[in-house]
């Protein structure tokens, strides 16, 4: 108790100190040097992360780059962008949106080693490459750094080598420690939790973590795709393809037939997922048929 509390009490000075600092480098924007534009950029991203409005977040810090190649919040921070869209689906080129977010990722663990955030990000970008043990001990580094932090992929990545248990247990540590979820943290948590739960055949919390997910981060629209899939797995048929036709009649969404879902996963090789993963996979992959998604 005495460590969730002292945990807790960290991480919610730390959003303080990133607001304040913020607002302090906000009065000297007339002329702001790197570490003022890199504080706006992971005060902004906070607010932003699940909208369209991150990509002028990330321009702060690719601003902070521009005085300061080396400023290791900054680069922290620009890695994000490239990490997270093949990670949802929506990169144009998710091997060079990779290799970008790895070069940044790294720079900045090069530069300072002891820097929590950059072993996370480093995290991101071994997770998204299929690496997901590798993923998980840079995550495991960044806490080592920083105990109270809060990584937005450690869930997912224990969902990917077969241990959901641990995902869930993470996932609710998180949201203790940040009961009031900033506007980055929530989504990722709750599709991590849904996703949990389903491979541990509870459809029930799945559906509810799921429909949380989606309600957190409507501009997201991959979370309709998995609660249409969700569904099926929960025999609710109907509203399987109900869902999937309202995922399918958006504009953005990044997945629109079954050959599409299986390049994308591709590259993975099998050996990287767990077995209670894989399982849970082929499973998912019927469902997915059952909701209406072309062939």
């Amino acid at each position: 108790m005495q460590d969730a509390i002292v945990h807790r009490i960290a991480f919610a000075i730390g959003i303080k100190l990133t607001t304040e600092s913020a607002r302090r480098a906000q009065a000297r924007a007339a002329n702001p040097n790197a570490e003022d534009l890199a504080w706006r950029c992971s005060a902004a991203l906070m607010q932003t992360f699940w909208t369209s409005e991150r990509d002028s977040a990330f321009r702060l810090c690719e601003q902070a780059l521009e005085i300061d190649p080396r400023n290791v919040r900054a680069l922290s921070h620009l890695s994000l962008k490239f990490s997270t869209r093949p990670a949802f689906f929506t990169s144009p080129d998710a091997k060079a949106d990779l290799h970008r977010a790895d070069e940044l990722a790294s720079l900045a663990i090069k530069i300072d080693p002891d820097y929590h955030a950059a072993h996370a990000v480093k995290g991101d970008v071994l997770q998204a490459s299929g690496r997901f043990r590798e993923a998980i001990d840079s995550y495991e580094r960044a806490l080592l750094l920083a105990p109270s932090a809060i990584l937005l992929g450690l869930p997912s990545a224990y969902n990917y080598v077969g241990e959901p248990e641990q995902a869930i247990a993470y996932a609710d540590k998180a949201m203790r420690l940040s009961p009031h979820m900033p506007g980055r943290v929530g989504p990722v948590f709750y599709l991590a939790k849904a996703t949990a739960f389903s491979i541990l055949q509870d459809d029930e919390q799945a559906l509810v973590w799921i429909e949380r997910a989606e309600a957190a981060a409507p501009e997201i629209s991959l979370m309709g795709f998995v609660r249409s899939g969700l569904l099926a797995m929960a025999g609710k048929e109907d509203e399987a393809r109900a869902a999937m036709q309202r995922y399918l009649a958006t504009d953005n969404a990044p997945i629109r037939t079954m050959s599409q879902w299986h390049a994308r996963l591709a590259p993975v090789p099998l050996s990287s997922w767990g077995l209670r993963f894989l399982i849970w996979g082929k499973k998912f992959n019927d469902a997915l048929r059952k909701t209406g998604l072309p062939e």
